[in-house]
């Protein structure tokens, strides 16, 4: 019994000395910034888009996109809290008659802590453009426009990174923590997502139903999709301050799915595969940062001859600064419910 508590005593002992070592071991590779806040100005890119594919012929493909206006804002962390606020440019008429005119909502949340990254969204889409991979539209001539098209697309997605220690998501996402070394994690992402498409007529028309089947031309799809799949990220460092990151998972997603065409209503249950991919790029040094990032989800689903493949994207441009937190600045987020309710 004396010797049991003896390797106790020991173990409680050595607890605060293993977690110092932890500690100098992030700080080796990862530098916080506690007493910083960060401004920058931001051109943004956020977009919706769905494929489809002939299962019987790879090469025959159907790419129907937005035709959406990019963003033009800023961006701040303050009180531990990163947002960002954007306004939509103005698309010019000639962009208008080519591709069509595009109503889009789109709200977005996105948190990154120490280890680990959750997205909340809901988009929703109206308006698209019809790109076909093996007939090309003469130059100058509009493509063909699907007005009537309406896709929404809500859910959550959950990144977390296993080497807490020597990796950071943050260093290269939103800039509130600097990759010093090389180093790389393994990943495990979860998505939960709620998509439906609905259009006034067949999406792919009478001229493609000999290439991607009669049975298949739908006019409603709606998909549910659950998925946890493995993945891996690196960050390289290069001479300190220019980091390049890429990040990917991939694995099994179950999708409960129902589809109408001319021939009724179908509901199925289909296991594919759910792919996210993050990749980023830029300047990070103690005061002034400056990057891209591209972040994108996508849900592969199989019914009649089809692959049906729904994706939405971000792209973000970025150049921000660091300044020296200084009175009710150095406030945090986590301390307001005793600000409000003890004062």
């Amino acid at each position: 019994m004396k010797k049991q508590l003896l390797y106790l005593l020991v173990i409680l002992l050595s607890l605060p000395a293993l977690a110092q070592k932890k500690d100098s071991l992030h700080a080796i590779y990862v530098e916080r910034f506690p007493d910083h806040f960060f401004v920058w100005p931001i051109i943004k890119a956020r977009t919706s888009t769905f494929e489809i594919q002939s299962q019987s012929n790879l090469n025959e493909k159907l790419t129907f996109m937005p035709n959406n206006s990019v963003g033009m804002g800023f961006g701040m962390y303050v009180f531990e809290v990163g947002f960002e606020l954007v306004f939509a440019v103005p698309i010019d008429e000639k962009k208008k008659s080519l591709y069509g005119e595009s109503k889009a909502s789109d709200l977005q949340l996105n948190v990154l802590g120490k280890n680990w990254g959750v997205d909340l969204f809901t988009q929703t889409y109206r308006g698209f453009y019809r790109v076909d991979a093996k007939r090309g539209v003469p130059a100058d001539m509009p493509f063909p426009q699907r007005p009537d098209i309406r896709i929404g697309n809500t859910g959550i997605n959950g990144i977390y990174a296993f080497n807490k220690n020597r990796f950071s998501l943050r260093s290269s996402y939103n800039f509130s923590e600097r990759q010093l070394k090389s180093s790389g994690s393994f990943l495990l992402t979860g998505t939960l997502t709620f998509f439906d498409l609905k259009a006034d007529s067949a999406v792919y028309g009478p001229f493609y139903e000999s290439i991607f089947g009669a049975a298949g031309n739908f006019s409603e799809v709606a998909s549910t999709t659950f998925s946890v799949a493995p993945g891996y990220s690196y960050n390289l460092v290069l001479g300190k301050r220019f980091f390049i990151n890429a990040s990917l998972s991939v694995g099994p997603a179950q999708h409960w799915v129902s589809y109408q065409t001319v021939n009724g209503k179908t509901d199925n249950q289909t296991l594919n595969a759910f792919g996210d991919l993050r990749v980023g790029i830029g300047y990070n040094s103690k005061r002034f940062f400056a990057g891209s990032s591209y972040v994108q989800q996508s849900r592969s689903i199989k019914f009649e001859d089809l692959q049906f493949t729904s994706s939405n994207a971000t792209f973000k441009l970025l150049v921000g600064y660091r300044f020296k937190e200084r009175g009710f600045l150095r406030w945090r987020a986590a301390d307001l419910p005793n600000l409000i309710f003890h004062n």
